[in-house]
Formats: C-alpha cells, structure tokens, sequence
C-alpha cells in the first residue's frame, strides 16, 4: 500500500512510482497499489496533454510488472472516451506479474461536492464507468473501487456477492471530508462485508493546487486497522489471512442473515 504525492510533472512522477515498485518487490510484496491518479495531477490544461497517453502508459506499467515480476495497480489512469474529444474514464488497471492486464475497473460513481475551498464535479470530464470488476490473485478474489465509490456500500455489497474478500480502494481524498468521514467509511465497509480493504491514498499538495488527505488505511474482515499512514509518503506492507477471515465469520453470521427476497444484490 504505497502513499504518494503526485504532480504535474509525468516523468517525476513515473520515476517516484518505479522506485516504490522496486522496493515493494525487495520487501517481499506480492502486489503493490498505488493511489488514484498517482501518475499525474494538475489543472485541466495539463489533464489533457495526458489522455492520448494512456495506452503508452499502460505498456509502461505493464513491463514494470514483468521485469520485478510482481503484480501492479498504479492507481487509477484517464482512458479516452472513443468517439469523446477531451473526456476519459477513471480507469484502474490490474497488472499480473508476468505483465499481463487481468482486470480493469473503470470509476462508476464521480465526484461532485461543493466545499468551503474547491467545489467539485468530476462528471464535467469524466465518463461513468458501468460494470463492476473482481479479479481472482493468488487465492483471493479482489473487488476493485475508486475514492468516491466508497461512500456508496451498494457497490461493495456486489463485490462481495461475486466472491471478493479483498476490496482496493485507489484513492485522492480531499481533507475536509478525509478528515470527517475516511477512516469511518472504510472500516464500515470492511465490517459490513466482512472483508479486508485496502485504500491507498494520495497526500499534502496535488498538482492542481489541491489539498489531499493521505492517511492510506488497510482495514482487517473485523474492522481492525492493520496499518496507516499519515502524510508523509510511504509504504506498508500488509499479509493477508483466510483463517482471520473464516474466524471473523464464525463470531457474526451477517453474510448469511440477508434477506435477499427484501434486498437483493446484482
């Protein structure tokens, strides 16, 4: 789970990325996540000179994957819309160790908010995504969301019901609602489904001049905090367990108390 500031310079960015991957791979990480956009932030402007980039970057991700033979989500990336002049998704890709992309989830719910230092509306640019996305890696099944997806419990309720147990959450919290509502809303969404949750996030200064959060948090299947940051850039390394799983479900039956016929689940 790796905590990075990113700018609106590419190659810094890239290079700060590459030395994160290197090292994850030295510590024995099976998988390292970035935080969304961790390859680039800055005024709109610069946003567009990047998206004709995208598929030159998912290559670039894809053979650092292979050369450390190590599985890589690096954050998220902004994939052209086909037949859209200047609009992308929000896309997070899922890169096996031999570089081969299993799996991407494009962001489904876009942020729109209107606080006291910046008001938001990601939908101006951004394409909603529609499917959701789990990914099966080294015995887990991985469910994948995006930062704002998170306040929504719907979507990792469907997660769940296609096996995940493992939810990763790139994301770019801002601070007034990081410091109000991330920890909460992330450890909600781990007891809920009784799962682990991983939730990389970028901090201090983004390149359009914006405050993000940091404190990445990894959350355990009975909502404990295995490792958190704070705002400073870093990694943490966290080992994942079926038997925490299966005990935490043995003390509370909540999978199989639904009530489906009252509340279904796509």
């Amino acid at each position: 789970m790796i905590q990075i500031q990113s700018s609106d310079t590419l190659e810094k960015n890239l290079e700060k990325m590459k030395q994160f991957v290197v090292k994850a791979k030295e510590q024995g990480s099976h998988l390292a996540v970035f935080p969304e956009m961790a390859y680039f932030t800055s005024k709109q402007e610069g946003t567009l000179k990047v998206i004709p980039k995208y598929a030159e970057l998912c290559q670039l991700f894809q053979s650092w994957a292979q050369e450390h033979q190590i599985a890589l989500i690096p954050g998220t990336l902004r994939e052209p819309v086909p037949g859209e002049q200047n609009r992308f998704f929000n896309t997070l890709l899922f890169i096996g160790p031999d570089g081969r992309l299993m799996g991407k989830y494009q962001k489904i719910f876009r942020f729109k908010a209107n606080l006291p230092h910046h008001t938001y509306d990601e939908g101006r640019f951004c394409e909603a995504g529609k499917k959701t996305v789990v990914c099966n890696f080294m015995g887990w099944t991985l469910g994948f969301a995006i930062c704002f997806d998170l306040r929504f419990p719907e979507l990792f309720r469907s997660l769940r019901k296609q096996g995940a147990r493992v939810f990763i959450l790139p994301a770019a919290f801002t601070v007034p609602t990081g410091e109000a509502h991330w920890e909460v809303l992330l450890r909600a969404r781990a007891i809920e489904n009784q799962s682990y949750l991983i939730a990389p996030d970028q901090t201090l200064m983004s390149g359009e001049g914006l405050p993000q959060y940091g404190h990445s948090l990894a959350v355990g299947p009975w909502g404990e905090i295995l490792a958190s940051q704070k705002t400073d850039e870093g990694m943490s390394l966290i080992e994942l367990s079926h038997d925490k799983v299966q005990a935490v479900e043995s003390k509370v039956a909540a999978w199989e108390s639904r009530n489906e016929a009252l509340f279904p689940t796509t």
